[in-house]
């Protein structure tokens, strides 16, 4: 029998060590990092659930984040393109803000429930405890009057299906791509699409590689992102999002900021988050003059990464998200950024997951707006 407890205090480092038992599903964004930066940053509220066997041995948590919209940029408005952006963001700026905020809080998670299974623990049983912290969360969603959970993402090798559509919640198809950096460096060179490596040694004698050590020299990649997403004609996030994942992250050694120069010219740039074996590529950007000239960074520069993280025992190199539920509405940009990531590794499937608790007009006002479970980011 699992022991299911909400903790009022949690212990940083039992918490942490619990989640490296789990191995690769125990990411950064079950860390007690991530919800830190979640409270400090975004003004979240983050909800600890902890599993135990009947000898107090942790075989489970959860880490989920009570949100508001407006609190992060991926599930802001800001980013739809064209007239019924502007209208979006005008509204919301004004009457909408205060009555979502008010009336729509939401709880979120990515890579959780996390289960771990090890030799002390007794009759485990990783379904069963998957189902005793999900059914926590629902009890806790219910009695604080949340109106959904959305954007609840399982552990990359723990996705349970059968048992989330039993609960209730609908699904979409998503994964990501990751690189086993468990292979020597030239088992990691021929796994990459021949494509990729031809382009990488065409342009190898004119790039060169750097870290990010200052702030001064994160600008660069801010610039590039607003040239990046006004390519693309969204919205960029505002400097504030990236500024505080630096201030957080960096001194904590979970952080890497790379960019890569075109005969000494900078011209593109990665940001990466690191934790348990892990390093995830949160964003991408390029400049405008790397896209004028035709001057494709993005391969040298992954390639780069891979080796850095390779050279320091990480694990795995994660690509982030392939969206297959947009790519089956026949979505062209999903389609091609899904393309070019499987060229590098192993395709992992999983779903996004979402409940409505309770429906109210303001859902309706906002399914106006936004496709169930997504929003307008990219």
């Amino acid at each position: 029998m699992d022991f299911i407890v909400e903790l009022d205090k949690v212990n940083e480092k039992s918490w942490n060590e619990a989640l490296e038992n789990a191995g690769i599903n125990g990411t950064i964004f079950q860390s007690v990092f991530w919800a830190k930066y979640a409270e400090e940053v975004h003004g979240d509220y983050p909800i600890y659930l902890i599993s135990t066997d009947k000898k107090g041995n942790i075989n489970g948590l959860l880490l989920a984040i009570q949100s508001r919209y407006g609190n992060y940029p991926a599930f802001n408005w800001g980013s739809c393109p064209g007239i019924r952006g502007f209208v979006i963001r005008k509204l919301y700026k004004t009457a909408l803000r205060r009555i979502f905020d008010r009336t729509l809080p939401f709880i979120q998670w990515q890579n959780g429930p996390v289960v771990i299974q090890h030799s002390s623990l007794e009759n485990s049983s990783p379904d069963k405890t998957y189902g005793a912290l999900l059914e926590k969360i629902l009890n806790i969603a219910e009695a604080r009057n949340f109106y959904a959970i959305r954007f609840a993402r399982p552990p990359y090798f723990l996705d349970r299906s059968q048992l989330m559509s039993a609960y209730g919640f609908k699904k979409r198809r998503m994964g990501t791509i990751l690189v086993d950096l468990g292979q020597s460096t030239e088992s990691l060179w021929r796994s990459i699409d021949r494509s990729s490596r031809r382009n990488i040694e065409k342009t190898e004698a004119d790039f060169t590689f750097a870290e990010v050590r200052n702030r001064a020299d994160f600008q660069d990649f801010y610039n590039f992102h607003v040239q990046s997403t006004r390519r693309l004609g969204i919205e960029p996030y505002p400097v504030s999002h990236f500024e505080s994942l630096w201030n957080f992250f960096s001194s904590l050694g979970k952080m890497a900021v790379f960019k890569a120069f075109f005969r000494n010219k900078p011209i593109a740039a990665s940001i990466c988050l690191l934790h348990n074996g892990m390093v995830h590529e949160y964003t991408y950007a390029d400049s405008n003059y790397a896209r004028l000239n035709r001057i494709y960074a993005v391969e040298p520069l992954k390639w780069h990464i891979i080796r850095w993280a390779h050279e320091r025992s990480f694990r795995y190199f994660d690509l982030g998200g392939a969206f297959f539920f947009k790519i089956d509405a026949g979505d062209e940009k999903a389609r091609n950024i899904y393309r070019f990531k499987k060229k590098w590794g192993k395709i992992v499937e999983f779903n996004d997951y979402s409940k409505t608790l309770r429906a109210r007009m303001e859902t309706k006002i906002l399914s106006l707006f936004l496709t169930e479970g997504e929003g307008c980011h990219t």
